[in-house]
């Protein structure tokens, strides 16, 4: 049985070794689906809980709490899409890297910024102004950790190419993105006087 503290804490050290272990478990794809729904869910009460306590430190109104069940629904989709982009412009390159190992190594990024979070709301009741601090590492860390996996997913070794890579992918994508939620009405755009 694999030992998760080990691979959390191995993850910052050396991210490639345990993205190469995660893939040598071979799991099959329903486990692979239970976990990444098993961390959304996580994710999402642990987000239910971040806005709580923000809202008791802070004193501010900010209306209703996001609901849980959307929050799942949304990083489903985008964990999802995440990993079809990965393994597809990975394998564009002459990268060898599955879906399935894309999305295995997606949802355990995803785990360990969950963790994160945690972290993130413990200080938040003590330190209010950590949590902005968090935020920002947190925001590296994942891009860190993509960089760090798409090279151990797709055989990669150059990690500045790698992280131009991932990050035009994510720019081109926030930018279909916008154009399509804007195109079908589901995001309005603020009109100009």
């Amino acid at each position: 049985m694999p030992d998760l503290k080990d691979w959390l804490i191995r993850s910052f050290s050396e991210p490639q070794v345990v993205a190469r272990e995660l893939m040598a478990l071979r799991l099959d794809m329903q486990t692979r689906l239970l976990a990444m729904v098993l961390v959304v869910v996580m994710t999402a009460i642990l987000g239910t809980l971040a806005q709580m306590v923000f809202v008791v430190i802070t004193k501010l109104d900010l209306g209703e709490l996001t609901a849980p069940v959307a929050v799942v629904g949304l990083q489903i989709a985008l964990i999802l899409y995440g990993a079809v982009v990965l393994s597809f412009v990975g394998q564009r390159f002459g990268g060898q890297g599955s879906f399935a190992d894309a999305l295995l190594l997606i949802t355990w990024i995803e785990f360990v910024l969950m963790v994160g979070q945690t972290i993130q709301v413990v200080l938040m009741v003590f330190f209010p102004i950590s949590a902005t601090i968090m935020s920002i590492l947190l925001v590296g860390l994942m891009f860190w950790l993509m960089v760090q996996f798409t090279m151990a997913l797709h055989g990669f070794t150059n990690p500045f190419a790698v992280a131009v890579g991932v990050l035009l992918t994510f720019i081109g994508s926030a930018l279909v993105a916008g154009l399509v939620l804007v195109s079908t009405g589901l995001l309005q755009v603020p009109a100009t006087v």
